[in-house]
Order: structure tokens, then C-alpha cells, then sequence
């Protein structure tokens, strides 16, 4: 009866350990469509109820500009343990128009890699910036004689 007791704590040990090294990686975005005028917000959540996770691999964001970028952890007591949610956000500005992709995040754990979704990010031409009339008042080929200067006194 002992030995039975002692396998059924055994194996509950086995089944219950995957579960404690669970890792779960989660990539979003708050848009799929943008034009150039606008913002993206990436974000990346791990959550695991491993103590030391490694840093993980971002994306490169390749036909965007970073504008800012935050990091935080949190943890919270659960009826499983301790459970680390690690949250990076990224604010991002397009650097070209056209269908742009965001790269998968990943993390490794006990040598295998867990990656998030990757996106597809389609851009438009934004507003366009108002050109300089042609005979700017204030230019310097326009830029009164010398003699007729106005005077400045104080």
C-alpha cells in the first residue's frame, strides 16, 4: 500500500511538472492598416511560472522608425505558484508605404524556441506636407537691398 502511495505521488509529480514549465509567448498589434501620418503599438507578453526566463528575440521592425519603447514585469500568486508576465511594448512609426512585415517574436526555453504570430502590416500615403510656394516672400533671392534694410534700434 506505501509503495502505492509513493508511485501515485511520483507520478503526479511527472504529469504536473510540464505544466509548471509552461511558457506562453503572445504578439499583438492594435491595427493592421495604417497610413504614414499614424502609429502602430506592438506589443509582446511572455507569461511563464518559470522563475529565469532567457531575454527573448524581438523583431528587427524593418520599414519602421522605434518612437518609444517600454518594458515591465509583473507577478502575481496563483493557485499553480508564481506566475512572471514580461511586457514590451513598442510605439512605431511607418518609414515606407507599401505591405510591411513584423517578424514573430521567440523565446528559448529549455532549448526549444517558442515563437509568437508574425504580422502583416499594410501602410497608405498619409496626408502630404504642403510644399513652400515657388516665390517665397522670404527667401533669400528675394531679400531686400541692403540700403533698404529695416533698422533695428534698442
Amino acid at each position: 500500500m506505501k509503495s502505492k502511495f509513493l508511485l501515485t505521488i511520483i507520478l503526479a509529480f511527472l504529469i504536473a511538472q510540464p505544466a509548471l514549465a509552461e511558457v506562453a509567448i503572445k504578439a499583438e498589434v492594435n491595427k493592421l492598416k495604417l497610413s504614414t501620418d499614424e502609429t502602430l503599438l506592438y506589443k509582446v507578453v511572455i507569461a511563464s511560472v518559470e522563475p529565469n526566463l532567457a531575454q527573448p528575440q524581438l523583431p528587427k521592425f524593418t520599414g519602421f522608425n522605434i518612437i518609444s519603447q517600454s518594458q515591465a514585469t509583473s507577478m502575481a500568486l496563483e493557485k499553480n505558484g508564481w506566475k512572471t508576465s514580461l511586457i514590451y511594448e513598442f510605439l512605431l512609426s511607418p518609414a515606407s508605404v507599401g505591405k510591411l512585415k513584423i517578424e514573430p517574436a521567440s523565446i528559448k526555453v529549455k532549448n526549444e524556441s517558442i515563437s509568437s504570430e508574425a504580422f502583416e502590416i499594410e501602410v497608405t500615403q498619409g496626408k502630404t506636407v504642403p510644399q513652400a510656394p515657388e516665390e517665397n516672400p522670404l527667401s533669400p533671392k528675394n531679400a531686400l537691398p541692403e540700403s533698404q534694410e529695416p533698422k533695428v534700434t534698442l
